[in-house]
């Protein structure tokens, strides 16, 4: 097994803030000994913007670029891509780099993900990847990204979420989303999905998990899942399809008092890595 890891220190435009302190946190903390452990052979790089006056659009979109050249080169190499970010906007550049015309989406999540600049109420950027991906969302910025085309809205399952707007609501409706709430409502969407690609890309936001399981940051609602929901899901995923990428995003160490948030990424990473062989052809 041979991976590469991308860490994307950035939440919000902001180096190293908030959830942009995660990914360097979740690699030293638990992925390097996670990987010792596994015998998992592994790189790493972090992404980093090089303009002068950052501004969040500009970095988010910018990252997105270099992650999808980064992703699509590992690739090629025959090497995993694992990519740790502060924001989940970061997944766009990640599915564009593996390929959107062949990819689903499976994505774990508390939030719909699923605003546009005309719908949202808080402005959060981080609001829109799903909707990006859609291509409801950033268009000329999205269109920038090497690999960028929207996806089909049956080819994303949108795990856990449970804190929508009622324009994600409707968005998610309407472009044919699909939802799962449980293990056994995921295995039955992936046959359907597997008629449509080849792959998925597999995005966890450690948020999806009920804050009394792990905390990972200061938007993590009630009602969650439990992590063995989250590692039964992963696994049914790897059963019936090949993972061509793994996402983990919104993990703040300044929340995670306990380090479970922490704890559960490393297990996300493990089950992926111990059943997704097909991944590493």
């Amino acid at each position: 097994m041979q991976a590469r890891v991308f860490l994307v220190p950035y939440d919000s435009g902001h180096l190293r803030k908030r959830m942009g302190a995660g990914p360097e946190r979740m690699f030293e903390a638990g992925f390097i000994p996670l990987f010792k452990r596994l015998g998992v052979e592994y790189e790493s790089e972090e992404v980093s913007t090089e303009n002068p006056h950052p501004a969040e659009i500009s970095v988010a979109f910018e990252l997105c670029r270099k992650v999808a050249q980064r992703v699509a080169e590992c690739r090629t190499r025959g090497l995993f891509p694992i990519v740790l970010s502060g924001n989940c906007n970061t997944a766009v550049g990640t599915v564009s780099g593996c390929g959107p015309r062949e990819t689903g989406v499976i994505w774990f999540d508390a939030h719909g993900e699923a605003t546009t600049p005309e719908t949202t109420v808080s402005g959060f950027l981080d609001g829109m990847p799903i909707s990006t991906l859609l291509g409801r969302a950033w268009q000329g910025l999205a269109k920038s990204i090497p690999g960028y085309i929207p996806i089909a809205g049956n080819r994303i399952v949108l795990f856990g979420a449970r804190a929508l707007e009622d324009a994600e609501r409707t968005l998610l409706k309407t472009e044919g989303v699909r939802q799962a709430a449980t293990v056994d409502q995921l295995t039955t969407q992936l046959p359907l999905m597997k008629e449509e690609v080849k792959q998925v890309y597999l995005h966890v936001d450690l948020d999806v998990l009920d804050p009394k399981v792990a905390t990972a940051n200061q938007w993590t609602p009630t009602d969650g899942i439990e992590l063995e929901s989250l590692l039964g899901g992963i696994a049914e995923v790897a059963k019936q399809a090949r993972i061509a990428a793994l996402g983990i995003a919104s993990y703040d160490p300044a929340i995670d008092k306990n380090g479970r948030a922490l704890a559960a990424a490393v297990s996300v990473a493990e089950r992926v890595l111990g059943n997704n062989k097909a991944g590493f052809r």
